[in-house]
Formats: structure tokens, C-alpha cells, sequence
């Protein structure tokens, strides 16, 4: 056996690893980076065909335009390192196609983030060109739907668990925060000016939630997803994220949402699935500038607490979730 995969029983050819378009892929990526406007010109296919799929609204290309403009669209690349690279090729025929994933940084913003190609190669002359091009930089499903895909995710942990049980249930308080208004301040202070500020945010709030026995679970862009044993701990920590940050004597001054709800949770791989997670997204994502929202199961588990001081509960709708759900405003000044 070498690997090869026949592509139906009809078909003579065979699917293969490709070493070859491995290479292509990565010296796709390589003339990017060294702005190599000659490669990125000759390596796209001569027919009208060709297209590239871009990471942001209108980079949808094809052609000509492609072909002659791409290395333009490179030249505004910010410079960047490249690292921990991932490439896998196969070809049939003479049609071939990989995918390329590395870490990579740029000078301008200075914080990591992973950068993913899929690329369609032809033969054309005896030289494989490439025919297609999806850029990828992944966004968490909370950050771009408001709520997080688990099915593929756990099927795909219990594959590498050789069909195992992973994680487990349990029950725990999920905390939502997220910047008000983050795009209108990075365009206003600039990139380096917007780095310095989130790094410094993002170490404030894991700083409040792990003195309150919170665990960070990650980072949205803007925001945090952490989770607490106890519905009392993790309103504590809102009220100081929001004391804290209005507090600050630095600019720009930033203003933050938080969402609150408690219920059982999936854990594993590290990370925390299901409903009770989606709710705590929606209803950060419900909340005002300056506002702490919380689920009326939340509210409950603490409304004995002479600590917390809560607006009249009402009844909303949550993006994305069917019904009307009770919510708070926690006080916190």
C-alpha cells in the first residue's frame, strides 16, 4: 500500500500524496511574505477561471484582475514572520489541491494569529498552476454567530480519543464580557495604540476572575469567555471588571457588556459547550454598554446575598434561542 486512494472504481487515476504541490503551496505563502511579485503573477493559472476567495468583504477575485492585481494586494501586506507551519497536498491526474496552516505575526499589530490557505492546482504545460484560492483566518463561532458549534467539535475529540468518552458534564456559571463600540475605537487610536489597550484589558479581567476563582476559558477578539464554580464568584468579578476598567486612568477609555447564565456545561479539550454557554453569549450580546445582564437562574442563586443589588427582572427575546427569558441588571455602582 502507498497511500494512494482509487477515485471510484471506474477511474484509472489514484489519489496521491503530493510532495510536489506541498512545495507550490508553500512557495505561494513564501512569495507573499517576501512580496515576490513575479511568483505571486506567474503561479496563478492563465485561464478566465482562476479565482480567489479573500478573508474580507469584497476580496472575491477572478481573471485577469486577479493575476495582474495580486501583487499589489501583497504590497499592502504588513510584514510578518511565519511559524509551526502545517502543509498537505494530493494530486489526481492533473488536478491537485492542499491546504497550508502556520502561525503568523505581524510587525504592525505585534499579537499572534493563525493564517489557513486551500489552494486548487491545474496542470497547465507540464507546470502545476494554481486554479483556486480561500484564504481562512478562523473566528471563534461565538465571536461571528453568537454561539458555538459543538457536534463536529466533539466527534472529531472523540476520534482522537479513539471514539472515547471525553470531558463530562457539569455545572457552572458562564461569564461573557465584551468592549463596547472596539471597532470605532481601533480605527480612532490605530493599530499599535488598540494592542497596547486590549493586552492591558485582557490582563485586567483575568486578573478579577482568577482572584475570584473564575478560569479564563479563551479570548474573542474583544472579549472573554470564563467560567465559575459559583454564580456569587462571578458576579463578584463582573462588578469589578466594570469598577476597574471605568476607574482606569488611561486611554482610550474603554466601556464594557457582561452576560451572565448558570446551568450544566459540556467540558473538554478545554474548552466549555452547549445551551448554557450560547445563553451567556446572547445575553452579553443583549446588554447595554456599562450593563451586567444575568439569567434569572443566576439571580436566584444569589438574590439572598445582601451583596448584590438587582433591577426588576424582565422578560426579553435572545438572538439565535426560541422563547422569552427572565433577565437582571446586577448593580455594580
Amino acid at each position: 500500500m502507498d497511500g494512494s486512494i482509487p477515485l471510484n472504481s471506474s477511474h484509472k487515476e489514484m489519489i496521491k500524496e503530493s510532495p510536489e504541490l506541498a512545495a507550490v503551496a508553500s512557495r505561494w505563502v513564501l512569495a507573499i511574505q517576501n512580496k515576490d511579485r513575479e511568483a505571486l503573477t506567474n503561479l496563478f493559472s492563465a485561464t478566465e477561471h482562476v479565482r480567489y476567495l479573500g478573508t474580507a468583504p469584497g476580496e472575491y477575485w477572478s481573471g485577469a484582475i486577479l493575476r495582474d492585481g495580486y501583487a499589489d494586494h501583497a504590497e499592502e501586506i504588513p510584514d510578518f514572520v511565519i511559524r509551526n507551519v502545517e502543509v498537505e497536498a494530493f494530486e489526481c491526474g492533473s488536478v491537485g489541491w492542499a491546504s497550508w496552516i502556520g502561525e503568523t505575526q505581524f510587525d504592525i499589530v505585534g499579537s499572534e494569529s493563525v493564517a489557513r490557505f486551500t489552494l486548487v492546482f491545474v496542470l497547465e504545460g507540464g507546470t502545476w498552476k494554481i486554479a483556486h484560492v480561500h484564504a481562512s483566518n478562523p473566528t471563534s463561532n461565538i465571536e461571528k454567530l453568537g454561539i458555538e458549534h459543538s457536534a463536529l467539535h466533539g466527534l472529531v475529540l472523540a476520534a482522537k480519543e479513539g471514539f472515547k468518552l471525553v470531558g463530562g458534564e457539569e455545572t457552572a456559571t458562564v461569564m461573557f464580557t465584551d468592549i463596547a463600540s472596539s471597532s470605532s475605537i481601533a480605527n480612532s487610536v490605530g493599530d499599535r495604540a488598540w494592542a497596547s489597550t486590549i493586552n492591558w484589558h485582557f490582563e485586567t479581567v483575568s486578573e478579577m476572575i482568577e482572584d475570584n476563582d473564575g478560569h479564563i476559558v479563551k479570548t474573542l477578539g474583544d472579549g472573554t469567555m470564563s467560567t465559575f464554580s459559583s454564580a456569587r464568584a462571578a458576579m463578584t468579578a463582573a462588578k469589578a471588571i466594570q469598577k476597574l476598567v471605568t476607574e482606569a486612568k488611561r486611554e482610550p477609555q474603554l466601556v464594557v457588556r457582561i452576560g451572565i447564565h448558570t446551568g450544566d456545561v459540556i467540558r473538554a479539550d478545554g474548552d466549555f459547550f452547549g445551551n448554557v454557554v450560547n445563553k451567556a453569549a446572547r445575553i452579553a450580546a443583549a446588554a447595554n454598554p456599562g450593563q451586567i445582564l444575568v439569567s434569572d437562574v443566576t439571580r436566584v442563586m444569589a438574590e439572598s446575598s445582601v451583596e448584590f443589588d438587582f433591577e426588576s427582572p424582565v422578560s426579553v427575546t435572545l438572538r439565535g434561542i426560541e422563547g422569552h427569558h427572565l433577565i437582571s441588571t446586577l448593580k455594580w455602582t
